[in-house]
């Protein structure tokens, strides 16, 4: 249960510092990521959570080169592997995929940009198509002019509802 309650701890603070700053500071995936392998080293499960973080880090990536993650995102989906092993993680990240959509969705009508979004999304699937698995050069995350929602905030709705289920 003390376990529970750092993980719960973890992802409140991340997506405080990603709502508030829209950054993931690595002075808090980092450890996370360390004490994750800690304790599961030390309940045997070492290279479960070690999988799982590597599968976060190649998703994440992924999502990077993409443009649709930042790198803290990254680092996060790692840690949250290394936290919570693989089952738990799977469990959470389905759950994450739909907070970041229903938080989207709250940015997207807040912003008044539903057309908008219509629009960005036709243009990148058109993009996937033609020049396959690469960065948009507009719709992207390092585009400052492009709305963007709190993954951190995602990560934590969805990581809560796992770890307390």
């Amino acid at each position: 249960m003390i376990w529970k309650l750092v993980v719960v701890a973890f992802v409140v603070t991340v997506a405080i510092a990603d709502v508030r700053w829209r950054k993931i500071p690595r002075a808090l995936t980092l450890p996370a990521f360390f004490a994750g392998l800690l304790y599961h080293g030390a309940t045997g499960q070492f290279w479960n959570a070690l999988g799982a973080a590597a599968l976060g880090f190649a998703i994440g990536m992924a999502l990077f080169t993409l443009g649709a993650v930042a790198g803290g995102d990254v680092k996060l989906l790692a840690a949250l592997g290394a936290l919570l092993g693989f089952s738990v993680w799977t469990n959470a990240m389905e759950l994450t995929i739909f907070a970041a959509g229903a938080v989207a969705a709250v940015q997207i009508v807040r912003h008044h940009a539903v057309r908008q979004t219509w629009r960005n999304l036709r243009e990148i699937v058109q993009a996937l198509f033609h020049r396959g698995f690469q960065e948009h050069p507009v719709v992207n995350v390092r585009n400052p002019a492009t709305l963007r929602s709190p993954f951190g905030l995602a990560a934590a709705i969805g990581t809560v509802i796992a770890v307390l289920r």
